[in-house]
């Protein structure tokens, strides 16, 4: 995936992700709101032929990128399960 990061601090990161994978946006964000040390996270999808969906990051005492790799490992690791748990289920219904 072609990330572009198009504003880096100590505190706040803004990415923005190529069109048609904003979806990965909504749950990314909301698990980053659960997150103690995030003080603010939202996506933008702006003008849909001008804009590329972005990110928004804001963290408090501990840098953004390191809670954004956590957190999109988690998810990664979430939707793995959830990959195998169908691929058992769907080898009890081959016919």
């Amino acid at each position: 995936m072609d990330i572009h990061v198009v504003e880096k601090e100590s505190d706040s990161l803004r990415i923005e992700v190529p069109k048609g994978e904003e979806t990965l946006l909504i749950p990314l964000v909301e698990l980053l709101q659960q997150e103690e040390k995030v003080v603010e996270a939202r996506y933008f999808l702006g003008h849909a032929f001008l804009d590329r969906p972005a990110l928004y990051l804001k963290t408090k005492g501990e840098k953004p990128q390191q809670v954004l790799k956590r957190v999109l490992k988690d998810l990664a690791d979430l939707y793995g399960d959830i990959l195998q748990g169908f691929d058992k289920k769907a080898e009890k219904i081959k016919a």
